[in-house]
């Protein structure tokens, strides 16, 4: 119950960081690609303590958990941990406004709480770009260094995705997801592409999440956005792409 209310929490902390709508959107499946080199820590998962007068009940309730149950409330107890920890946030509103000189839509700025958020208008669709560094030098993390960059990276994606009104997972026709680490350093991204139609018009979108965690700085980018031109979704992607080529790693 106790990870249950920190999971809330950290819902809660995001939704004030980013001032969106409603979080915790569904995740979409995807099949995951990973490539692993040498890393310098050792994967710590999070211990979940059962108290010692709990009753059969809830024992039983534990044991008839599927795998990918656990696993999310395991990403769940990291997050809320992760916002609970001593994480700073930096300034990136100069790599936001150098990239915004080539930025073929309307757009508009606003920076709250360390995060930089884009706002996108083309003539047929529109979407945001979320930009943050967190400095995680000083927080107590007990934490792999993959599992951190996935799990964050998972944790965004899935808070982009459900900011695409009327868009589900089943919409999605690409998926692609990729985590990578090379010694002290690693890298994450997953996006997906997606056509629907609401019988009168059909709709172009993209989504990705792009992450490096280098020197304890954790950089995202993250993004989606929605048309009913499929070239305004490409010139998109390639705004993603002009993001992704300044973020260091």
């Amino acid at each position: 119950m106790m990870k249950r209310y920190a999971a809330i929490a950290a819902a809660i902390f995001m939704m004030s960081l980013t001032a969106c709508g409603t979080f915790a959107p569904p995740q979409a499946s995807e099949t995951t690609t990973t490539t692993t080199t040498v890393t310098e820590t050792t994967t710590v998962s999070p211990v979940t303590t059962v108290p010692a007068d709990s009753s059969e009940p809830e024992t039983t309730t534990k044991a008839t958990m599927s795998e990918e149950e656990k696993k999310q409330i395991a990403a769940n107890t990291f997050i809320a941990e992760f916002f609970d920890s001593a994480i700073t946030f930096e300034e990136k509103s100069a790599l936001t406004k150098e990239v915004l000189k080539k930025c073929p839509f309307e757009h508009s700025e606003e920076s709250t709480n360390g995060l930089q958020r884009i706002t996108l208008k083309g003539d047929n669709g529109s979407g945001t770009i979320d930009v943050l560094c967190i400095d995680l030098s000083n927080s107590d993390l007990d934490y792999e260094l993959g599992y951190i960059v996935s799990t964050f990276g998972d944790y965004y994606y899935g808070f982009t995705v459900g900011n695409m009104q009327g868009v589900t997972e089943d919409n999605f026709t690409t998926n692609y997801r990729l985590t990578n680490t090379v010694v002290s350093k690693g890298k994450y991204q997953q996006y997906g592409s997606l056509q629907k139609s609401d019988g009168m018009a059909n709709q172009f979108g993209y989504a990705e999440t792009y992450a490096t965690l280098v020197d304890s700085k954790l950089t995202v980018v993250s993004g989606q956005f929605l048309s009913t031109d499929m070239m305004e979704r490409q010139s998109f992607t390639g705004l993603m792409m002009e993001f992704k080529e300044k973020i260091p790693f």
